[in-house]
């Protein structure tokens, strides 16, 4: 996994997706635990993009997998950003710009 924005998005998306699905399924019931998760996850992700932006790469790193933990309740999802990828949710973090 690469630590650049898009990858933050990738799985800040992917959460928001499982949440509003999780939302659907509950409702009318839910909404606060919706709105609390779905603030969380937002932040992590513009935190994560700020970190990424001023090159502080240990929070980026820390942060992304803040958010990969947020997703892990889905993991065996088809759209799972890590499945997309084609590698695992642990696999190892790399800084734009260094080989894989």
């Amino acid at each position: 996994m690469h630590l650049d924005p898009q990858t933050g998005v990738a799985f800040y998306q992917f959460v928001i997706d499982r949440l509003d699905d999780r939302r659907r399924e509950l409702y009318p019931n839910g909404r606060e635990e919706y709105a609390a998760a779905w603030a969380a996850a937002h932040g992590l992700e513009k935190k994560f993009a700020t970190a990424v932006h001023a090159d502080e790469l240990m929070t980026a790193e820390q942060l992304l997998q803040e958010l990969v933990h947020m997703a892990a309740p889905w993991r065996d999802h088809p759209h799972h950003p890590a499945n997309q990828a084609g590698e695992g949710a642990q696999g190892v973090l790399k800084a734009p710009g260094t080989p894989s």
